[in-house]
């Protein structure tokens, strides 16, 4: 039977040692000019959101500053504008590329920049200014193309433990349905199939307070130890809970 406090208190442990080496907003990730458009522009966080979709934190993260360069500006109503998403394309898809997939992730970004500025008064802090209710900003994320369940997890978190936004129900924000947690959870035996409801199940009985929490050391593990190939197993810092499953695979 699996240990599931002994692995929460194990990676909350872990956590801490980690600092904010894995931290997209307040670690070494991004550079400080990326990291500080992030933080002071609402608007921006939302590019980065949605732009965090098959390809690594530090390209998608830094794709709003970089954008805005190569637009020579950032005014969601000039990208609103745009006769079609495929003028923001080729921004994107100019080499260097910013993206893996230029073209869904333009499509995102203009009906991003469209529903913020009809619905949110151009400002995409108006999502959870007004309350307090992870729930409903969940839900009102949710309604973006290109924002999934998790994705609006992360955007949770993040707004939570980096920008100050009091939440009244961490509980509703779950764990980060990513490619590099899942793989642990299948590995070390707390899910037996790689679905959304049985990983942030598996969750909630580890922490159910805020679940959302362990996204960055189940992350930070995945990432770097717990991989694809080659895992570096005695460098995990849960290696003792593991079932190792190492035949299990998910759809990376």
């Amino acid at each position: 039977m699996l240990n599931y406090q002994g692995i929460c208190n194990a990676l909350l442990s872990y956590e801490k040692s980690i600092a904010n080496d894995y931290n997209i907003l307040q670690g070494n990730l991004l550079q400080d000019a990326e990291k500080e458009f992030l933080l002071s522009e609402a608007n921006a966080f939302i590019f980065g959101l949605i732009s965090d979709q098959s390809v690594k934190a530090e390209l998608a993260w830094s794709l709003p500053y970089k954008i805005k360069q190569r637009l020579g500006h950032f005014d969601l109503e000039k990208i609103s504008d745009l006769s079609s998403f495929n003028e923001l394309e080729v921004y994107i898809k100019t080499k260097p590329a910013l993206h893996r997939y230029p073209k869904n992730i333009a499509k995102y970004l203009y009906c991003a920049s469209q529903l913020i500025c009809e619905k949110y008064q151009g400002n995409a802090e108006n999502i959870w200014k007004d309350t307090k209710s992870a729930a409903l900003v969940l839900k009102r994320l949710k309604e973006f193309p290109g924002i999934s369940d998790k994705k609006a997890a992360l955007a949770c978190l993040l707004l939570s433990r980096d920008l100050g936004v009091v939440f009244e129900d961490l509980h509703n924000i779950d764990i980060v349905f990513d490619v590099h947690i899942r793989r642990i959870f299948l590995r070390i035996g707390l899910s037996k199939n790689d679905t959304l409801d049985e990983i942030t199940n598996a969750a909630r009985l580890m922490l159910p307070e805020f679940p959302g929490r362990l996204t960055s050391s189940f992350w930070a593990i995945g990432r770097d130890i717990c991989r694809p190939t080659n895992p570096q197993c005695l460098l995990c810092p849960i290696e003792c809970y593991c079932q190792k499953n190492m035949g299990v695979t998910n759809n990376e």
